[in-house]
């Protein structure tokens, strides 16, 4: 049922494509495609993951310059990042994808003055 496919625990079933469709929550006739990796992470001093997955770490290049890398590695790099990132000063904020791998995603998190800055909340996630 759609109920055991939610739960998880049963692994003595098979499971058919539409239950598996449905106890993810999703609808209509677009294909569905997963998230493969993400991470919520401090920027701004010593670099901190708070949650992630499929992260392995994360590397702090320079001011406002992250390596995100994978714990298992993508296909390719034709994946697809996104994020959202924030900082204590108001203001406007920007995270550019810079250099995708199939093993790791390299960002840039700027400032509105376009100057790479440091930042307490970024969050990124990878769809393939």
């Amino acid at each position: 049922t759609t109920a055991e496919a939610q739960a998880g625990t049963d692994d003595s079933r098979a499971i058919t494509p539409l239950k598996l469709r449905n106890a993810l929550n999703a609808s209509g006739e677009a294909p569905i495609y997963a998230c493969r990796a993400w991470v919520n992470f401090n920027g701004n001093g010593t670099v901190a993951i708070r949650a992630s997955g499929n992260v392995s770490s994360i590397t702090d290049n320079e001011t406002g310059d992250y390596t995100v890398n994978f714990t298992t590695a993508m296909p390719d790099a034709n994946y697809c990042p996104t994020g959202i990132c924030g900082g204590n000063v108001a203001g406007t904020y920007a995270m550019n994808p810079n250099v995708l791998t199939d093993s790791s995603l390299r960002i840039q998190t700027r400032f509105r003055n376009n100057e790479n800055t440091d930042l307490e909340v970024i969050t990124v996630s990878i769809n393939r």
